[in-house]
């Protein structure tokens, strides 16, 4: 009678096999981990350059908004903490430097507003742009946002889960400061510090920066940042038949 059997060798083979399966478990695992950890990351960063580009999509300040004085289109606004090679000229005061004549150009509100009270009460005139101090939604828009800062200290929440297409919940924390704006233009180094205090209620320039953090039900983070300058807008023009 002949009896069937694993010979040694088969047994030894059989054994390192075995062994070798159970070491690539710990390897597997952590692989999956990473991947997931990287894919929450990936969807935290999409949810914050969502909520970015929603923001920018907005009037640069809240003068830009007054449809009245910016005749339909957003002018640029003055500021007082900005570089002087970035504020109106002497010869022709409604225009910087590099701006084109024009009636429908990029150019200044009409400096003639300059001193015009503003209805918030927050600026010397009219023209300028929102102080830092004061930076968030205006109380006279009723509770509407109409321009990028409104959104300064403003934070929402993703729910995740199966119906909603996300692996983790999401808190969304959205900042605007003024950074500055008097650069050398050459190849030095970007400054470290970039934001101006918001207690410092004099302090504005032409370029504001977006701040936005990700921060997952995990405990996980990602800032974003983004930013928009205070250029104007110029108004196409059009024929009426």
């Amino acid at each position: 009678m002949v009896r069937r059997g694993f010979s040694f060798i088969e047994l030894i083979v059989s054994i390192v096999v075995i062994g070798i399966v159970f070491m690539s478990v710990p390897l597997i695992l952590t692989e999956t981990a990473k991947s997931n950890t990287f894919s929450i990351r990936q969807e935290a960063i999409m949810a914050g350059t969502t909520s970015i580009v929603n923001v920018l999509g907005y009037r640069w300040d809240e003068a830009d908004t007054n449809q009245t004085l910016n005749g339909g289109f957003a002018k640029v606004c003055d500021v007082t903490g900005g570089a002087g090679n970035l504020s109106r000229t002497v010869t022709d005061p409604n225009r910087r430097v590099g701006h084109f004549r024009g009636e429908y150009r990029r150019k200044f509100f009409d400096y003639t507003y300059l001193l015009t009270p503003d209805p918030d009460g927050i600026r010397p005139g009219i023209t300028y742009a929102t102080p830092s101090a004061s930076l968030g939604a205006e109380t006279s828009d009723g509770g509407n946002f109409d321009d990028i800062d409104d959104f300064d200290g403003t934070s929402s929440t993703i729910t995740g889960g199966t119906s909603q297409h996300y692996k983790l919940d999401y808190n969304l924390s959205t900042s605007v400061y003024y950074i500055t704006d008097n650069f050398s233009y050459t190849m030095s180094p970007i400054p470290t510090t970039w934001a101006i205090s918001n207690s410092d209620a004099g302090q504005m320039t032409n370029i504001k920066m977006v701040k936005t953090t990700v921060t997952t039900s995990d405990g996980d983070s990602v800032i974003l940042y983004a930013f928009s300058s205070n250029i104007g807008e110029y108004k196409i023009l059009h024929r009426t038949f």
